[in-house]
């Protein structure tokens, strides 16, 4: 099974992925960070759309003869940049020109990956003006799957789910798994670093690529149950 992670470059859902015996690839325009990935030599940096869509690879001699085409890729994960769709710019900030128009290229990028040909689809983002575009399957938060990772923090993220089952977590041991849930006790910095709704912040995450980057409880998850999931209809 072909699996690719747009977006991201620090190898936390390739490498789960990779992990569960996919062809996992991942793509950002950044180089990955990721050990393992270097090691597969499954990243590519540059254009998503590039990549997906540049049917002549020996004219492309950037893009890997190893990699799948577009119509072989199974599974899309997609982390589209958030910075001019977030709620975190409040005020008249947010409706300064400059950042409108960078705004509505986020949107119609996110829309872009949406309508990717690619049967099974994952794209996430926070809570933001995507919202009014295309309606969210589920919002989760990485410590709904902490309790291995330790990842007790609260990070309200929504999930565009197509031909894909929302993820399922168990809050206590039961008949099908173990517990996946961890009471959260930290929250991220917003966008200024304050210290949100009074909670301790979590600390080490202020810079925003560090903050943007994905939770490894969540990849895990991912990686399990679409697995599952998918082995039987691909």
């Amino acid at each position: 099974m072909n699996v690719l992670v747009a977006c991201e470059y620090s190898g936390i859902v390739r490498d789960a992925f990779e992990n569960k015996g996919w062809n996992a690839w991942s793509c950002d325009l950044l180089p990955t960070k990721s050990e393992q990935t270097k090691a597969s030599r499954k990243h590519f940096e540059g254009d998503i759309m590039e990549l997906l869509y540049t049917k002549d690879r020996a004219m492309a001699n950037r893009i890997p003869h190893n990699l799948p085409f577009i119509k072989d890729f199974d599974l899309l994960i997609a982390f589209p940049p958030c910075t001019y769709m977030s709620y975190a710019y409040t005020g008249e900030r947010r409706f300064e020109p400059k950042r409108l128009l960078k705004t509505a290229d986020a949107i119609k990028f996110f829309v872009e990956l949406w309508n990717v040909p690619i049967n099974h689809i994952c794209i996430e983002n926070p809570v933001g003006v995507i919202l009014h575009v295309l309606p969210y399957t589920d919002i989760i938060e990485p410590y709904f799957w902490g309790k291995e990772t330790g990842e007790d923090y609260t990070k309200r993220t929504c999930l565009w789910l197509k031909n894909l089952p929302k993820l399922e977590y168990n809050k206590e041991d039961n008949l099908f798994g173990k517990a996946t849930f961890i009471k959260p006790t930290k929250v991220f910095y917003n966008a200024g670093g304050a210290n949100r709704r009074g909670n301790s912040v979590l600390s080490g995450f202020t810079n925003g690529s560090e903050r943007s980057k994905f939770h490894k409880g969540v990849a895990k998850a991912m990686a399990e149950q679409w697995t599952e999931y998918l082995k039987d209809k691909i």
